[in-house]
Parts: C-alpha cells; sequence; structure tokens
C-alpha cells in the first residue's frame, strides 16, 4: 500500500540506502524510465528518520486524542423476547385454566396469583427500551496516540497510517506549488511563510 507519494508524478516513494548516506525516501520512478515521471526534476528526497518525525508529529498532534472505535455484535436486551414469551406463558396457563385444570379452590387461587404475577411483568418489560440486535460501533476506551505508541515497530505504524486512510505527499522544496486535489501544502498554506 502507497503512504509516501512523489508531488510531482505521484508514484510511491522508495527508501534508499548507501554506505555514505542515511537512508532516505526519493523518487525512483523517472530513473525506471516511467513516462509519467520524464519531468520529475528534482525528485523530491528527505532523510528517512526526518519524514517519519515530521510524519509522526504531525500525526499525532491532529489525529493522537481521537478516540477508537470497534464494530461488535449486539445481541440486544432481549426485552421482545421476553414480553413474546411471557404472553405465551399466560396464553397456556388461561387455555389450561379453561379447559379445566385448575378448578379446585386452592388450585384457582394459585391461578389468580400466578396470573397477576405475569401481567405485572408484562408491564414491567414493555416499560423497559428496548435494543434490538445488530453490530453497533462502540469506544474501545483506546486513543490513536495510545495504539501508536504500542504498536512493536514501524511497520505496525504504516499500517495504523493505512487503516486511517493517511497519505504523505513529498515535493522538493524548489517545488512552486505543492499540493494535491483538495488541501495545499508549504508556502501557500501560510502566508507568513513560517511552517
Amino acid at each position: 500500500m502507497e503512504i509516501a507519494l512523489c508531488g510531482q508524478c505521484h508514484p510511491r516513494l522508495y527508501t534508499q540506502t548507501s554506505k555514505n548516506a542515511p537512508p532516505r525516501y526519493t523518487c525512483t520512478a523517472r530513473n525506471k524510465g516511467w513516462l509519467q515521471s520524464q519531468n520529475c526534476r528534482p525528485a523530491p528526497l528527505i532523510q528517512a528518520h526526518l519524514l517519519d518525525s515530521h510524519v509522526e508529529e504531525w500525526f499525532l498532534r491532529e489525529l493522537g486524542d481521537g478516540l477508537i472505535f470497534e464494530t461488535v455484535y449486539d445481541p440486544g436486551n432481549g426485552i421482545p423476547e421476553r414480553i413474546a414469551e411471557t404472553r405465551a406463558n399466560r396464553e397456556r396457563l388461561r387455555a389450561d385454566r379453561e379447559a379445566g385444570l385448575y378448578d379446585s379452590p386452592d388450585d384457582a387461587s394459585w391461578f389468580r396469583e400466578r396470573y397477576t404475577a405475569m401481567g405485572r411483568e408484562l408491564v414491567a418489560l414493555e416499560a423497559e427500551p428496548q435494543r434490538a440486535p445488530g453490530m453497533v460501533r462502540r469506544p474501545t476506551g483506546e486513543t490513536v496516540a495510545d495504539r501508536w505508541f504500542r504498536a512493536p515497530d514501524i511497520q505496525a505504524r504504516k499500517e495504523i497510517l493505512i487503516d486511517l486512510g493517511i497519505r504523505v505527499t513529498l515535493f522538493p522544496a524548489s517545488a512552486p506549488v505543492r499540493w494535491v486535489p483538495g488541501f495545499v501544502h508549504g508556502p501557500e498554506q501560510n502566508p507568513t511563510g513560517v511552517l
């Protein structure tokens, strides 16, 4: 997945290493002969640790306090099912009474008590708010910064950036306009020139 892109010709940036210089991100598309990159001069270039620290600083400032949500299945509170079950039990009890199963005086007393208790239970259940089962989003109690600092390595941090749709566009310092559709970057964004 592409995270760092060339601001001039738009392919992904690659890491270059050499014996004499620290690792750096650069656009190598022109050197590979890509037609879309034939005018990519000068190619953007930055030391890897500098870009990583700039991205981390921006990312934590802009998104670090954001809560992380998870989508999980909520079985609901079962109120509709309990109401249906209580009504069915009441109907069975009433059918048994009508069939003559509770004719003795002590059975009639038990039937009245049980039937009244079921009626009260139904009233109480119908007064409770019903929550249907389904998928819900709920906060995990974790922030983006928590997940960032717990990431075991750079690859895990890159995956966090990918999950959140973050893309870094790198322009050479001499680029007259530094922008991608919808976003203005560089000196044009801040008229004072202080970034």
